[in-house]
């Protein structure tokens, strides 16, 4: 901790600090490091590669932002090799909290018995909606339900094809199931796991409100170092990130809202660009000339759009291109006023505090939101809308295991049908959702936690669970329900893309009571529709809103001031929660740090947005870039958030008795390696607490010892194990054989798996193919029985390609260079068949194309997944050493922990394992005698950070948790 502690004064809660210097400094440079990469490397303005697909393998180059391909390359692998993991970890995690709101902790609450709430039950849920998902339902509520309804998944289109799979209503409601899938209990579960726990140990237990306390069930006081740090400074980054690309990019579809209200495609300096008003901006000319420059040479824009006149200095300017400049550097500085608009907005009520600034920005949204959802329903066809809610909530619940445990397996990209789902949706939305989700926990989490003191488990998962859920599932339903209306009404009357602004005003026939309808004439209804599918995602909302006639803009206005708001309050919720986890946990943290991390949000995103004036043809490429970076970072805390749930269920169980802080446990932990990086000193009155971190050279040495040479503690602890076990039945001491066993097979297990892997990374033949069996002499392939000449002849052959491999031989193609002829740059490879081997000229190119390729990727993994196969073995064999111990000495746990405690931390688990068998010596040389520990270690009081509850009598204080 940096500051003095902050009192009441106004001196000291204006100009006042207080923080984790090392968690707050290390958040600040990861953070603007991560910036400062991505505007460092730019746009590549000579372009970069493509492939433009199998069919015709030529190159072509287009504009090119390397930071934005890499992390969309890295949030892909997340989803192809962690769909499994996202899929079934948030059906566990539903699942978890299902069991615990059932629970008999149902109704403890997070806090002292007698605490009252803090919020009302409306400002409450208004927080927690407004902070958890307000500015994405403006964005996807209409958007979503239209993409999945043409888009090429398993229910819309067949991709590649114009083929529906399904009848348009049922492509309709699979399309809102769908949708409300990715809103539903699955979305929330993350929210409330972090926030549950993260309320319990602060109001009820007194720990910090940072995510470092969450482990402290399972780990104890050693939270309070450099892993600790490491967590929360991860947390900062990743909600800084979150909302930094949600603000960057929110601020498109606002912009988008005010050009639809004013009607220009500008709305500072110049209303638009063109020749009647050249004199206006003339003197803008030779600038923007110099930001053309920076763009892209084979990009979009300059392959489409010459500065000069059919490219000739001597015609003068092309006013078209320049006017698509300067309107294009507009929009961008509208962009960043409107950012730091919000930015200064919400620094006001951050500033202002959670009581008034926060609350009251809360309420407000919530209810424009309400009034805007009530008009459309009243507006539209509500009788439709009704019914659609009532139907999908069926839907819903009826499709819910099966549509929870969908993985795509099928549709993935090597084997899946050519006219199925298309193998990347996956990874467009619901992965994309669950890493988005995650991602916000520690932010959402922390907030929510923050928000409820004196709620009890019950409540709060009502709270978190079912009320916003509700809420989310109708605005759903409105929105989506007339966003889907309209794309099917222009898919009847034949409104196109190819219509102007892809919009027709309809009046069609509608069936009444009255058949002959008014005066004998049939009844029509009129209103506007518009071809969704082929609009911006930022522009459905209002054109939906628009179809009101002259109630529309109107409406617009109301939706673009609750986008606003929304906006807002998500900076100000993000602001806090920086700076509450910076300090250590303050609840009410000094207003310098909230403006600091406050300014911090607005200035990311600003840089991001400004470097895409530099980028015509993919403006948003930094913030994607930074979106895609933060959505991977989801994959890490899975697992934290898996470690929640034991840490969830274990804090409510010390807490009813039925576990005991610090009972019997082993003699060390699984994290002590005899490195301690630095310490935190007690008491909350010191200015500056950092203390030196040590090293235990013995330990350490121990534990490089033991990573290298397992085989010397696993025979110590079968010794010792069978010393007590002899003991036990017949008052000897001499070792079995069976020890030695056991430890024989360790050490062919552990030293076999590293031999296969390091032997994996020596190369094999790449093309040919592997022959076995009798070939008798003289036998030859006859290409038209498609036999061998001998029938007795028993060869196979196999081919010697497995695995990854470079598409074609010969090097990297150069930019604008075709790929040379296929028989010329294949020649001498052919494919193993002896089809293509033997058969003459006539199978040469055949063989030729489809049997050469390049360099291997990566390793063979032939010898590898085999060496894999005995560490997972190794470690098994850990496992139940410490089961066996940990068994004997009745200490708490599982044999899933002690599995993954061997599998990672499997030299610290045999330490941990032979000292307790030696009642705690680090020094195991001399420990001849088993001494069987009758009383529980020494018990631990956590070191507090910061605002530390101290209970008034002594026989209360909690004792140090168990590792």
């Amino acid at each position: 901790r940096f500051g003095p502690p902050v009192d009441d004064s106004f001196k000291s809660k204006m100009f006042s600090i207080r923080f984790n210097p090392v968690t707050s400094g290390a958040a600040t440079f990861m953070l603007f490091g991560f910036v400062i990469v991505l505007l460092a490397i730019g746009v590549d303005r000579e372009g970069c590669l493509v492939q433009m697909g199998d069919d015709t393998p030529k190159f072509t180059s287009s504009a090119c932002y390397t930071p934005r391909i890499e992390f969309q390359f890295w949030m892909k692998w997340v989803t192809d090799c962690f769909t499994w993991l996202y899929i079934g970890s948030q059906d566990c995690w539903v699942i978890f909290l299902a069991i615990l709101y059932f629970s008999r902790f149902g109704n403890m609450k997070l806090g002292k018995d007698d605490d009252e709430p803090e919020f009302s039950n409306f400002s409450w849920f208004s927080m927690i909606f407004s902070c958890g998902v307000g500015v994405g339902l403006f964005f996807y509520g209409v958007a979503e339900p239209i993409f999945h309804y043409t888009g090429g998944n398993r229910y819309g289109h067949k991709w590649g094809g114009a083929a529906h799979r399904l009848p348009d209503n049922e492509r309709a409601q699979a399309a809102m199931n769908l949708t409300w899938f990715h809103w539903g209990v699955h979305g929330w579960v993350v929210y409330a796991i972090v926030g549950i726990l993260l309320a319990f140990l602060h109001y009820r237990k007194g720990l910090p409100m940072t995510i470092k306390s969450c482990f402290y069930p399972l780990i104890g006081e050693r939270i309070n170092g450099f892993w600790g740090d490491f967590v929360d400074s991860m947390s900062i980054v990743a909600t800084t990130m979150g909302v930094c690309t949600s603000l960057g990019l929110g601020v498109f579809q606002i912009n988008a809202g005010i050009k639809k209200l004013t009607g220009f495609p500008n709305w500072i300096k110049l209303n638009y660009y063109n020749q009647e008003n050249l004199g206006d901006w003339q003197d803008r000319l030779e600038s923007l000339h110099s930001l053309y420059l920076d763009y892209p040479i084979l990009g979009k824009f300059r392959s489409s759009n010459t500065w000069y006149v059919n490219n000739d200095i001597n015609q003068g300017v092309n006013i078209g291109t320049a006017s698509q400049v300067a309107s294009f550097v507009d929009t961008n500085d509208e962009q960043i006023l409107i950012i730091w608009l919000i930015t200064l907005t919400a620094t006001a009520s951050v500033v202002s505090g959670l009581q008034v600034g926060i609350q009251t920005l809360s309420m407000i949204c919530l209810y424009l939101g309400m009034f805007l959802m009530m008009i459309i329903l009243l507006m539209d066809d509500t009788w439709y809308i009704m019914n659609l809610y009532t139907q999908s909530l069926g839907y819903y619940f009826w499709d819910f295991f099966r549509i929870s445990a969908y993985s795509g397996a099928f549709a993935q990209t090597d084997h899946g049908a050519a006219e199925g789902e298309n193998p990347l949706y996956m990874n467009w939305w619901t992965i994309f959702y669950w890493g988005w989700w995650i991602a916000f926990a520690p932010f959402v989490g922390i907030f929510f936690a923050r928000i409820s003191k004196g709620r009890t488990v019950r409540q709060f998962l009502n709270g978190t669970m079912t009320l916003p859920i509700a809420y989310i599932f109708a605005w759903m339903s409105v929105f989506g329900g007339a966003g889907l209306k309209m794309e099917m009404l222009a898919d009847k009357y034949g409104v196109t893309c190819e219509s102007p602004m892809a919009r027709s005003n309809i009046c069609r026939v509608v069936e009444r009571m009255r058949p002959s309808g008014y005066g004998g004439n049939p009844e029509v209804f009129c209103s506007s529709v518009t071809k969704l599918s082929c609009r911006g995602t930022t522009d459905m909302i209002f054109d939906v809103l628009y179809q009101y006639a002259d109630l529309g803009p109107f409406l617009g206005v109301i939706c673009l001031m609750s986008l606003i708001l929304y906006f807002i309050t998500s900076s100000d919720s993000g602001s806090l929660v920086d700076d509450i986890v910076s300090a250590n946990g303050i609840p009410e943290p000094p207003i310098v740090q909230r403006i600091y991390w406050a300014f911090t949000e607005g200035a990311a995103a600003t840089a991001l947005l400004y470097q895409g004036r530099l980028n015509i043809d993919d403006p948003q490429a930094g913030l994607t870039a930074l979106q895609s970076a933060s959505i991977c970072v989801g994959l890490p805390y899975t697992f934290l958030i898996c470690f929640m749930c034991v840490a969830l269920w274990r804090a409510l169980q010390y807490e009813t008795g039925e576990l005991k802080w610090g009972g019997r446990q082993f003699r060390s932990s699984i994290l002590d390696v005899g490195i301690t990086a630095y310490g935190a000193g007690e008491g909350n009155q010191r200015c500056f607490n950092l203390q030196r971190g040590s090293m235990d050279i013995k330990r350490f040495a121990k534990f490089g010892l033991y990573a290298v040479c397992p085989v010397l503690p696993i025979f110590s602890i079968h010794t010792k194990l069978q010393l007590r076990k002899n003991a036990k039945a017949s008052g000897t001491c001499s070792p079995a054989v069976w020890a030695m066993v056991n430890v024989a097979a360790a050490g062919i297990l552990f030293y076999l798996w590293f031999i296969l892997i390091c032997v994996d990374n020596v190369d094999i033949a790449t093309d040919g193919f592997i022959k076995f069996g009798n070939e008798i002499p003289g036998g030859q392939w006859d290409g038209e029985t498609k036999k061998w000449g001998f029938d007795n002849s028993t060869v196979h052959r196999v081919s010697q390609r497995y695995g990854m491999y470079q598409r074609y031989p010969g090097g990297d193609v150069v930019a604008g260079q075709d790929v040379p002829d296929v028989a010329s740059l294949l020649a001498g490879h052919k494919d193993f068949h002896p089809e293509y081997m033997q058969a003459g000229a006539e199978y040469a190119a055949v063989g030729a194309a489809i049997g050469a390729v390049g360099e291997r990727i990566g390793n063979p993994l032939h010898y590898a997944v085999i060496g894999w196969y005995l560490y997972f073995s190794f470690a098994a064999l850990v496992m139940s050493l410490r089961n066996e111990v940990r068994t004997m000495f009745q200490f708490g746990g599982n044999i899933v922990e002690d599995f993954f405690a061997a599998l990672f931390l499997y030299p610290t688990v045999l330490m941990q394992v032979e000292e307790t068998l030696c009642n705690g010596k680090v020094d195991v040389s001399n420990c001849d005698e088993v001494e069987v520990i009758s009383t529980p270690p020494p018990e631990k009081k956590p070191i507090l950070v910061e605002a530390a509850v101290v209970p008034e009598k002594e026989e209360e204080q909690e004792k140090g948790a168990g590792d």
